[in-house]
């Protein structure tokens, strides 16, 4: 069945009519009307009704509520460079870098030489994990130490002392 263009139009306009259009404005019909002299008197019938307002069409925008978020935490330190510090400079750095210093593993440079309970004059010759690698709370920070900087560069296979490597033949 096809409809004619004018019928359609008046469709439109008798359901618009009776929808009540009359340019979106809103009113609150919970507050009781009231006549005051300052307010302009209703155009005639003939002409049609003059536009509300601007203010009186502007919606205020209702917020939208804001999903709640886990904080993200964060991020896990970074390992310091250590080398050629001493223990106790090694362990304060730990410190202001984040890391536990609970974590901190103390080992002998060398095969040959162990590290005494009082080694905060020692100094560090490898970290593991290396310089820039993140530092979890589970990772275990593992110091290399050796009595004096420059045996951190000495190694006979793995011995501060040559005549102690079982390699060796004098």
């Amino acid at each position: 069945m096809r409809t004619p263009h004018r019928l359609a139009l008046t469709a439109l306009v008798a359901v618009l009519a009776l929808a009540g259009c009359s340019g979106g404005s809103r009113t609150d019909d919970s507050a009781p009307a009231t006549a005051s002299p300052s307010s302009p008197s209703p155009p005639p019938a003939s002409q049609p009704p003059s536009p509300p307002p601007p203010s009186a069409t502007t919606e205020t925008p209702t917020p939208t509520p804001t999903s709640s978020t886990t904080p993200t935490p964060p991020p896990d330190p970074v390992m310091p460079a250590l080398h050629s510090r001493t223990y106790e400079q090694a362990r304060a750095e730990l410190a202001r870098a984040g890391v536990s210093t609970a974590r901190l593993k103390p080992g002998a440079q060398h095969k040959d030489v162990t590290v005494p309970r009082d080694h905060d004059g020692w100094y560090i010759c490898d970290t593991s994990p290396r310089p820039g690698a993140p530092v979890t709370a589970a990772t275990t920070v593992t110091v290399r130490l050796a009595r004096d900087f420059s045996d951190c560069t000495t190694s006979f296979n793995g011995y501060l002392h040559q005549e102690n490597d079982p390699a060796h033949t004098p």
